[in-house]
């Protein structure tokens, strides 16, 4: 893999809200991605994440229908054929002694990356019902989700735009882009030693 590559591939896993329907994500290539995350790095190899991997379209649509879409758009809402394929939901074992939100950090953008080669598009997801999952997937007191990460076939055109005047909301301009403001590399490398 080249440096091109990456960054290609960096650039083009955006967050997408509304997806193509009927694709279908086999349980096979969910696990597959998990089997990737598998062999990230760890705070103190701890490794305390868990994960649930759902395609089941009823548990698809009530996880759907109980997350807040696009929190900074006005007048937007996803409609019912927009709602994603597949979610990975990310859990804390919290009688594993580790730094989850490190480790969370880690396994999400290793999901977004591996999703991507394979085809789907994803959206991060800390807008989960928490407490519903807990009780859909009976999790025990230990087991916290953290994050849900929607997956699919984008049908929506996300662009990466320049950040103005210090507003890095997303918004969606006149064609319905979904456009994302992004600091230049120069903004955010304050000083080489």
């Amino acid at each position: 893999m080249t440096y091109e590559d990456i960054y290609d591939l960096v650039k083009s896993t955006r967050s997408t809200r509304r997806f193509k329907p009927g694709i279908n994500i086999s349980d096979l290539e969910l696990k597959e991605i998990i089997s990737v995350v598998s062999n990230t790095s760890s705070a103190k190899n701890m490794q305390p994440l868990k994960y649930i991997t759902v395609t089941n379209k009823d548990l698809v649509k009530d996880i759907s229908n109980n997350v807040t879409w696009a929190a900074h758009l006005r007048d937007w809402e996803q409609k019912e054929e927009e709602q994603p394929s597949a979610y990975i939901i990310i859990l804390n074992d919290t009688n594993i002694d580790g730094f989850e939100m490190f480790d969370c950090g880690i396994a999400l953008q290793t999901i977004l990356l591996t999703a991507k080669i394979k085809g789907y598009d994803s959206c991060p997801l800390a807008s989960i019902d928490k407490e519903q999952c807990r009780n859909i997937f009976s999790l025990p007191n230990h087991i916290k989700p953290i994050l849900g990460i929607a997956l699919g076939v984008a049908c929506e055109n996300v662009e990466i735009v320049k950040v103005k005047l210090d507003d890095t909301n997303y918004y969606r301009d006149e064609n319905d882009s979904h456009c994302v403001p992004k600091r230049t590399t120069n903004e955010i490398l304050i000083r080489t030693f």
